[in-house]
């Protein structure tokens, strides 16, 4: 079975809250709130592969919330 894939997207919220959202290539989209700024730091890296991992945390976040 092949792995879903998602696009993620991250709003700012207020109060060092952010919005993380997937959308699937079907436009099927999922929304959570976190808190954990290591991880939207980590979104933004300068090494992609620290990018890419913490994209993949994400979009697992937003699953488990969702």
């Amino acid at each position: 079975m092949a792995q879903q894939q998602y696009t993620l997207f991250k709003k700012f919220i207020g109060y060092g809250h952010y919005k993380l959202i997937i959308v699937d290539k079907e436009g099927t989209r999922m929304e959570a709130v976190t808190g954990d700024m290591d991880l939207i730091s980590r979104l933004s890296s300068e090494l992609e592969e620290e990018r890419e991992k913490a994209t993949k945390e994400a979009i697992n976040y937003v699953l488990q919330e969702s």
